[in-house]
């Protein structure tokens, strides 16, 4: 993967989106450009990505990019996924603000710590039935039931209900139709509306009760934003964290070298996972922006008016900021990439994130020794999603485990 010969846009992003075409010129990260075959500036650098992404002139509203859309189109902005739309991704300060400060509380390191021995004794219930398959899927049997059974202890979600967030989040991943994307949000809306009601009616010690009763007492959200917000904590609390374990294993697999290294010294573990998120991030790319004054980035000023893609990926391996980025480095001080983001709109759970990643790899390293790749790497699939690096499955023979060690 750290071929020069391939752009960035064939090997560490999907080839299958044309606006990562050529984020690369001579082998470093292009000046903001209008790509080529869409209405956006794509940025690429890492001080011009740290610039937009922290600029009070770049904005996340989605009604007002809708109107901008239909200004510079003269047509209707298409709605998908309206009913759950309404949440802090979509807003800016103060309503983005006042949204996230009603659910900072969740992600506090006492909360998250408290979370630990569940996360430890779910990864080695999930391992030990990966230890009695000859060929296993570490994406379906691990990382995916892995991450939402955290986020529903979390959140106070019934354990029932699992299979209801796995089904949705499949669904969403098929790139719907319009229609049916609209019709399944609608769906998902009915849904968290049901279980907000039932916290309501019977109060609980968890993240949903008090969110409900936070909302209640402010009178600041409309049940629309609560819902959405709601439904925002449900889905990303799991969808990146999963990406990010099938990733990390798979840059491991692929990087013998630094697999042995940090076999040899498993307390570069924390680090590394920093690095590993630089190196192939799961959210290749930040939402969708857009510009309401000129933003000067140095050589090049994006308009007002103007629509702004940050390629956070590309950033991350601009070797203005990480020498020599294009090799993994599990001693590399990674501090300060663009793997959980930048500015008001930093991943919220980043530190639970960083929490599941330490506790199931390290615990499948440990596992299984001889852990290795079912297929051959070019045969794995990606899904066909423009800001999300996220693997379809990973296969692996997981190869004869180690005797499981109780959590500690």
């Amino acid at each position: 993967m750290s071929d020069r010969k391939l752009r960035l846009g064939e090997e560490l992003i999907s080839p299958l989106h044309s606006l990562y075409d050529g984020l690369q010129v001579d082998g470093s990260p292009r000046p903001a450009h209008l790509a080529p075959t869409h209405p956006v500036w794509v940025v690429t650098r890492y001080r011009d990505a740290k610039t937009v992404l922290s600029h009070p002139g770049v904005r996340r509203n989605a009604q007002e990019a809708a109107k901008l859309y239909t200004r510079r189109t003269g047509m209707n902005c298409p709605q998908t996924g309206a009913s759950l739309s309404q949440h802090m991704l979509n807003a800016d300060a103060p309503e983005h603000t006042t949204m996230r400060d009603l659910v900072s509380h969740a992600f506090t390191a006492n909360q998250i710590k408290k979370l630990e021995p569940y996360i430890e004794q779910v990864t080695e219930e999930l391992l030990d039935t990966v230890a009695t398959q000859e060929k296993a899927d570490l994406m379906a049997d691990f990382a995916v039931p892995l991450t939402i059974a955290v986020i529903f202890e979390l959140l106070g979600i019934p354990e029932a209900e699992r299979n209801h967030a796995r089904l949705s989040w499949e669904r969403q991943s098929q790139l719907l139709p319009v229609s049916e994307a609209n019709a399944l949000a609608n769906e998902q809306a009915d849904y968290i509306k049901k279980l907000l009601e039932a916290k309501r009616a019977h109060p609980a010690d968890d993240v949903f009760t008090g969110l409900v009763q936070a909302a209640d007492e402010m009178k600041q959200l409309t049940e629309s934003q609560l819902v959405s917000m709601a439904h925002l904590m449900m889905m990303s609390g799991f969808e990146t964290t999963m990406n990010m374990i099938g990733n990390a294993i798979v840059t491991l697999l692929c990087n013998p070298e630094q697999l042995s290294l940090l076999r040899n010294q498993p307390e570069l573990l924390p680090g590394a996972l920093e690095e590993i998120v630089r190196y192939d991030s799961p959210v290749r790319a930040s939402m969708l922006r857009f510009t309401v004054e000129d933003v000067d980035l140095g050589d090049v000023t994006i308009p007002a008016g103007e629509y702004v893609l940050v390629s956070n990926l590309t950033a991350n391996h601009d070797a203005d900021r990480f020498d020599n980025p294009d090799s993994l480095d599990l001693t590399r001080n990674a501090s300060g990439h663009l793997g959980y983001g930048y500015g008001e709109h930093q991943c919220i759970g980043a530190s639970l994130a960083r929490l599941e990643s330490r506790i199931a790899i390290g615990r499948l390293l440990r596992r299984f020794p001889n852990l290795a790749l079912a297929v051959p790497h070019n045969e794995l699939q990606w899904l066909p999603i423009t800001f999300l690096r996220a693997l379809m499955s990973v296969p692996v023979l997981p190869g004869q485990p180690e005797l499981a060690q109780a959590p500690h």
